[in-house]
């Protein structure tokens, strides 16, 4: 496996965003992956493996979010294969709106996973979810309950 380039387009890879992840969290999917024998590379916050080590990874994203309270127990469900989950596909979303809706499902404490473009939530989320794209696409953003973006009707 050591010709395999991270960056090589006709290589299958999945990529993850990681960027809601401290520096510690991603030091340990770091020592996980070298532990694991899964080749892996970083691009700025995107952790970024061969396809073919999907499945295994998930299953040390899932040990490792369990050992360092990464993700939420706000909303019940994983987010690995076997799980119920709900795909969205956000070609058409920018990396910032990408990034806002990101801080978002982390203040909402709901479990979460970037493939590309594709958001991967457990299906129990989804009505939280489609209410957060809402706020997203309507420009109403709230964080520190500060209404950021269009005003409210009364």
């Amino acid at each position: 496996m050591t010709d395999w380039n991270p960056l090589d387009p006709d290589y299958e890879n999945v990529f993850y965003d990681l960027s809601s992840w401290t520096t510690d969290h991603q030091s340990e999917m770091t020592a996980a992956l070298a532990q694991a024998d899964i080749p892996h590379a970083w691009v700025e916050t995107e952790l970024v493996v061969p396809a073919e080590f999907e499945d295994k990874l998930d299953t040390i994203f899932d040990r490792l979010e369990q050992e360092l309270g990464i993700g939420s127990t706000a909303v019940v469900g994983g987010v690995a294969e076997e799980d119920d989950v709900t795909e969205y596909e956000l070609d058409e979303y920018t990396v910032a709106e990408r990034r806002d809706l990101t801080e978002m499902l982390i203040t909402a404490r709901i479990t979460h996973r970037w493939l590309d473009s594709t958001l991967i939530v457990p299906t129990p989320a989804e009505a939280l979810v489609d209410g957060l794209l809402d706020e997203l696409e309507g420009d109403e953003v709230i964080f520190d309950d500060i209404d950021v973006g269009s005003e409210s009707d009364e």
